[in-house]
């Protein structure tokens, strides 16, 4: 997602659209972790998962909490060793 999905999110304003936008945002992070051989977490993933979680961690906790849920304890690849420390660490819970 990178810096145009959040000025997607951004331009939203009701916010079921742009909660939405952002539970679609973590579900295709988890899908891509999934279905990919190295995982969305990886360096040559062409995911901005750093700049989705640290767009997440910027949300109210209420709607914000559930979704870094969801990639912590969802994917598959976050704790494998091809992960960066700094995303692990961005995801510790």
């Amino acid at each position: 997602m990178g810096i145009h999905g959040i000025k997607l999110v951004a331009q939203f304003s009701r916010e079921e659209t742009s909660l939405l936008v952002l539970r679609v945002m973590v579900g295709l992070i988890i899908l891509y972790d999934w279905v990919h051989p190295s995982g969305a977490f990886c360096r040559s993933s062409s995911v901005d998962v750093k700049g989705c979680v640290k767009f997440l961690q910027q949300q109210p906790p209420p709607k914000a909490e559930p979704l870094l849920n969801a990639l912590r304890y969802t994917t598959k690849h976050l704790n494998s060793q091809s992960t960066p420390r700094n995303i692990r660490s961005l995801l510790a819970a």
